[in-house]
């Protein structure tokens, strides 16, 4: 069996998608979480001075959240059934980091009380509106693309849940997608036992 360790901040951040993908499929790995302090002595050793890493067998190391998030779920054939599905995943997944990086651009603003009402009552709707529509053409059963979990899913779900979960009702198909997304046995058991961080 491949062992794979994934370090990161103590926080969820960049690897938590990658965290919830180990979770849905599964698969054992270390979860390395190192403090901000220990940064400045560990960043040359990691292959471009930037964390999430993922070790592969205990040689190969990969930087880059989206590549490490890319290659585990193909691994764990989470990447869409078809390469159109797969196409529609990436789709999926470059909104997803499209929209946190808006709500990241207002959260962190010279004029953040502003610019984050602006976030939230323009950019977040525009994004969910589109988010929705997506997930009631290309998904089946709550799922974003066809009928079973995938990137799409996990991207979906973790970036809502940084930017903005109260105005989920007025998206039914996001919300069912979230809905599907918790009620998977291996991903309940995750939530249930994760550990609070401060990001």
């Amino acid at each position: 069996m491949v062992k794979y360790e994934l370090t990161y901040f103590n926080g969820r951040g960049r690897a938590e998608v990658c965290r919830l993908l180990f979770a849905t499929a599964g698969q054992p790995y270390t979860d390395t979480r190192i403090e901000q302090a220990e940064w400045p002595k560990l960043k040359p050793k990691m292959p471009q001075q930037t964390i999430p890493v993922l070790k592969i067998d205990g040689k190969t190391q990969v930087s880059q959240s989206l590549v490490i998030a890319r290659y585990l779920a193909r691994e764990f054939k989470m990447d869409g059934g078809s390469s159109l599905q797969a196409l529609f995943v990436d789709e999926f997944v470059c909104t997803a980091l499209d929209l946190f990086e808006n709500y990241a651009k207002a959260a962190f603003s010279p004029n953040m009380e502003e610019d984050m009402k602006k976030f939230k009552s323009e950019t977040l709707p525009k994004f969910y509106k589109l988010l929705d529509a997506s997930i009631s053409k290309n998904g089946k059963n709550g799922f974003a693309v066809g009928s079973s979990v995938t990137l799409a899913d996990l991207y979906v779900y973790n970036v809502v849940e940084s930017v903005g979960l109260d105005e989920l009702k007025d998206y039914k198909n996001l919300k069912a997608n979230r809905d599907k997304v918790e009620s998977i046995d291996k991903i309940k058991k995750y939530l249930a036992s994760r550990v609070k961080t401060p990001f």
